[in-house]
């Protein structure tokens, strides 16, 4: 199997893993009082390399396998990219920049995979929380007790809360509220997440103006692979569609 281009986004990465230790600080310390300044300590660390989801690379299974090489046609061409590119042990923020997506869709995409047993579950909680979370498959509240930021009575307290206030006042006020007035969690926690999930729906479309050149030419080069591939998925959809009229 041969090996796919770096995306735009390699190339940035090993141009920073190149720059002197002394001008890495100062990244470092710039991100790092941003993040600060965004989440709460305890957020930050669910957050971990290992939990997030940006950074998982998807195991196809063997399912997933068979499906690429015969092609059923009840696998959307989303689906189909994604099984393609988890061959070459791509990460989840390359797919979704390789792919022109947006996390969201992404998102979308990998439960459906996932569902169809095309590709295994994450190993980690957090990542499988967050996919159903910016898939819009659960709400804040059980985002948050998937990630260990809440448990399971803190929100069913919240919820009690909430239905009490709605009774009492006639308005519905949001869980976010419910569970900083309670103390549960923090109100940048609560936005970061929120804030989170708007940003999930928007494109990354920066890189090129950063790589100009060389990055540009590694995403041609890789969405031409796809376009071949898709091209010889459709062409053995159409034989063994003739095939079977034959038979």
């Amino acid at each position: 199997m041969t090996a796919l281009p770096p995306t735009a986004f390699d190339n940035l990465m090993q141009q920073l893993s190149g720059l002197p230790l002394w001008v890495k600080q100062v990244i470092y310390t710039q991100l790092r009082h941003e993040l600060e300044a965004t989440l709460s300590k305890p957020t930050l660390e669910a957050f971990g390399p290992e939990h997030t989801l940006q950074l998982w690379i998807p195991e196809i299974t063997r399912q997933g396998l068979v499906e690429l090489e015969k092609h059923s046609g009840h696998v959307p061409q989303s689906i189909l990219k994604i099984l393609h590119l988890s061959r070459f042990k791509k990460n989840v923020l390359s797919i979704t920049i390789l792919n022109n997506w947006t996390l969201e869709q992404t998102a979308i995409f990998l439960l459906e995979a996932i569902a169809k047993e095309l590709l295994s579950p994450p190993r980690s909680m957090v990542i499988s929380g967050t996919i159903d979370y910016l898939a819009g498959r659960t709400r804040l509240g059980e985002y948050l007790v998937k990630i260990n930021r809440l448990n399971i009575q803190q929100l069913d307290q919240a919820l009690r809360t909430q239905q009490a206030i709605a009774e009492a006042m006639g308005e519905r006020t949001g869980i976010a509220n419910v569970l900083i007035n309670l103390g549960y969690i923090k109100k940048e926690d609560s936005e970061a997440i929120l804030f989170l999930k708007e940003e999930s729906k928007k494109p990354f479309t920066g890189l090129p103006n950063v790589l100009p050149g060389g990055g540009n030419e590694a995403v041609a080069r890789l969405q031409g692979q796809l376009t071949q591939a898709m091209q010889r998925i459709k062409d053995l959809e159409t034989l063994n569609y003739q095939l079977q009229k034959k038979g």
